[in-house]
């Protein structure tokens, strides 16, 4: 048996201590963001309760006013939930590594502070993301969750993740359906890296940007592309297949 297969061994059980930070670390995405939904939604709910305190007449004036009411109560709510979510991960400092390979069976300090990261990201995602996702808004929420954003930057893809991982310059269209991610999992470890786009670039619908991957400037990733984790894409130029090759006249190997 190999030190690699004892390790594994020796970790498959988890100790006491492993066992009280995996509780720790439930317990406390829990409360944090129960609290967080819980303060995001307070003026909704204060406003239906005076609202439903008033005597009116007549009743369908009533129905009226709460109908008309609920898309700016969402409209509230989601910007509240997406800067206290974001506020809460910085005072917390829940930030993902910006370089690591973190096993998981060993659940270390930064995997954890990883992990509700990302169920945070993942709530706001879920509940606001759908509506706001290529507007302004969401731009703002990923900026003030961590990434790098330049100016005039269209973000169309829900499926941009570990934010503080990502670096958008000036001018980035994301398209629809892209996946884009600054962590892998690969037997049993979460690799981190961050993931640069240059100013001008435009990733197309449903591409998959991996870990570590240096694109230039000016740079157009074709739809239903591949860029394997750790490329360099020198631009400006045009990039499509699986893996990702340079299709415009000026050829620049993949390095």
């Amino acid at each position: 048996m190999n030190l690699n297969d004892q390790d594994h061994r020796r970790h498959e059980a988890w100790g006491p201590v492993l066992v009280v930070r995996f509780v720790w670390t439930i317990v406390s995405i829990f409360v944090v963001e129960s609290l967080i939904v819980g303060i995001a939604a307070l003026p909704t709910v204060a406003f239906f309760e005076w609202h439903a305190s008033l005597d009116l007449s007549p009743r369908w004036l009533k129905v009226m006013i709460v109908s008309m009411s609920l898309i700016p109560a969402y409209v509230i709510f989601s910007i509240i939930l997406m800067a206290a979510s974001a506020l809460a991960m910085r005072l917390l400092r829940w930030r993902p590594p910006r370089h690591g390979d973190l096993r998981i069976s060993l659940l270390e300090p930064e995997l954890c502070n990883w992990g509700r990261y990302m169920i945070s990201t993942y709530v706001v995602r879920t509940l606001v993301g759908p509506f706001t996702q290529a507007t302004l808004v969401w731009t703002w929420y990923m900026r003030m969750n961590g990434a790098k954003v330049g100016h005039r930057v269209w973000v169309n893809s829900l499926g941009v993740t570990d934010h503080c991982n990502i670096e958008l310059g000036d001018g980035v269209v994301i398209g629809a359906g892209v996946h884009m991610s600054g962590h892998t999992v690969e037997n049993g470890v979460v690799k981190i890296a961050p993931v640069h786009v240059g100013s001008g670039s435009t990733i197309g619908i449903n591409s998959h940007v991996q870990i570590g991957v240096h694109i230039g400037d000016r740079c157009q990733i074709g739809s239903m592309s591949l860029v394997p984790k750790f490329t360099r894409l020198e631009g400006p130029g045009t990039w499509a297949g699986l893996p990702v090759r340079r299709v415009d006249t000026n050829k620049t190997p993949v390095s």
